[in-house]
């Protein structure tokens, strides 16, 4: 792979917000050095991290891998000069994540993720580490992280030579003798022709169309009249962006903790009812807000159960209002139905992904500079608030990455904690972060204040 088209990921470039966390405890003796060598090995591991993203002269975004590559040999005895990094200090988790949410990710240099260990145990006492990994969405999704700190786990406790199992990739390469790389892997948008656009998406199809009109009619009538504005924008343009959204702004993140008793009894009742966890923890949010909900739902699109690190999430959308008439149980199946219908229609599960594609791409980063208050075009300010970029922006966005598929034990060491807390999108106003790992099961709400 020497370039990759940035393509149905493209709204994630230019959006100022878009970094997933993810923090964990590692029950066991660790020391320093055998972090940063797990942390090196682990970006080595995965091709993605090797590769920085690229603007074309015609606003074409790549995922390109450097002309020289770091080494791979002898990571322990080298100098790492990888733009992902593994940090040390004594401090909290929410404020490293209120202080790095507001520094840009050089994703141009290759910088896609960051590591901070901010609370460690002595190496007598063997009580362990809490870790917070920090990435940027262009280095994945969710599960892509989740991926990640099984790789980090797996370098941890041995030479790496356990760290692919049969269920991955045939086509994984070994590098040497202890770093095995996984390709990348994003979801292509696929032919977005005028007429499949309009076979897979239906009448919308004719959004993508007019609006990539009025914008290039609106930018070319400006650069005519002298106003010097441009269609291209830089990674100046973002730096601007971060700046002024950021100046007065903060993220509040919640974090739950829900018992396993608890868990237990609620899995009982939705294995009763025929219904999923996220229909029946998205009905007790329905419930609590007592209004009309438009909610958004990430989809795992993973259909060959592969590891690899990518965008490979869809997503689906609901509206719904929570009955007061009827039982929580009966409100619950309902809201289970429409989640059903949603995710079993090839249409409405894949539609998001060739629809955003079918934009102009710097229309794209345009409505995400509108957001950020660094941009503005009658264009973008129309196509930002039809989206969901300005006010109406979806009032719950559920990111539930069930029981996830790594384990929670590596040798003598275990995970015994594990927190996901999800980006606040620009297009979202609450997102919620769900995962299990082992009989911990931890549920965030990220907002901004």
């Amino acid at each position: 792979m020497n370039r990759v088209y940035i393509e149905t990921e493209r709204q994630d470039l230019f959006d100022v917000s878009i970094v997933i966390a993810m923090r964990f405890h590692i029950s066991g003796n660790v020391t320093e050095q055998a972090l940063r060598n797990a942390f090196e090995r682990a970006v080595e591991s995965h091709e993605i991290l090797r590769t920085k993203v690229v603007i074309d002269a015609e606003g074409k975004a790549f995922y390109e891998k450097p002309e020289k590559e770091n080494s791979v040999n002898n990571l322990a005895d080298s100098d790492n000069t990888s733009s992902n990094k593994i940090f040390f200090e004594v401090n909290d988790w929410q404020s490293i994540i209120h202080r790095e949410e507001k520094k840009r990710f050089k994703i141009e240099e290759g910088e896609f993720i960051r590591g901070f260990v901010y609370e460690s145990g002595s190496e007598e006492s063997g009580e362990g580490v809490s870790i917070l990994f920090m990435m940027h969405h262009l280095g994945g999704d969710g599960k892509s992280l989740v991926y990640f700190i099984e790789t980090f786990m797996n370098y941890l406790v041995d030479d790496g030579s356990k760290l692919l199992s049969s269920d991955r990739s045939d086509k994984d390469g070994l590098d040497n003798s202890d770093v095995r790389v996984l390709e990348m892997r994003t979801i292509p948008a696929g032919d977005i022709s005028e007429k499949a656009l309009r076979d897979r998406v239906g009448p919308l199809a004719l959004v993508p169309k007019i609006y990539n009109k009025k914008w290039i009619k609106e930018m070319d009538s400006k650069e005519e009249t002298g106003k010097n504005e441009k269609r291209i924008f830089t990674f100046s343009d973002l730096d601007e962006a971060y700046d002024e959204y950021w100046k007065d702004r903060e993220s509040e993140i919640k974090e739950y903790v829900i018992a396993p008793e608890t868990m237990t009894k609620v899995l009982e009742k939705c294995k009763e009812w025929k219904i999923g966890f996220t229909a029946y923890f998205t009905t007790a949010f329905l419930r609590r807000m007592a209004r009309k909900l438009d909610i958004g739902y990430a989809v795992d699109a993973r259909e060959d159960g592969n590891k690899s690190m990518g965008n490979q999430a869809t997503g689906i959308s609901i509206k719904y209002s929570y009955n007061y008439d009827k039982s929580f149980r009966k409100n619950a199946e309902k809201v289970q139905k429409i989640m059903t219908n949603k995710l079993e229609d090839d249409g409405a599960r894949n539609f998001i992904l060739p629809f955003m594609a079918a934009f102009e791409p710097t229309l794209v980063d345009a409505i995400n500079l509108e957001h950020a208050g660094a941009f503005r075009s009658k264009t973008s300010k129309s196509l930002a608030n039809m989206l969901g970029y300005g006010r109406k922006t979806k009032d719950l966005s559920i990111t539930n990455l069930t029981k996830l598929d790594i384990p929670d034990t590596y040798g003598s060491l275990k995970l015994d904690y594990f927190s996901f807390i999800p980006p606040v999108v620009s297009y979202g106003r609450n997102i919620i972060g769900l995962s299990t790992l082992g009989d911990c099961t931890v549920l965030t709400i990220h907002r901004i204040k």
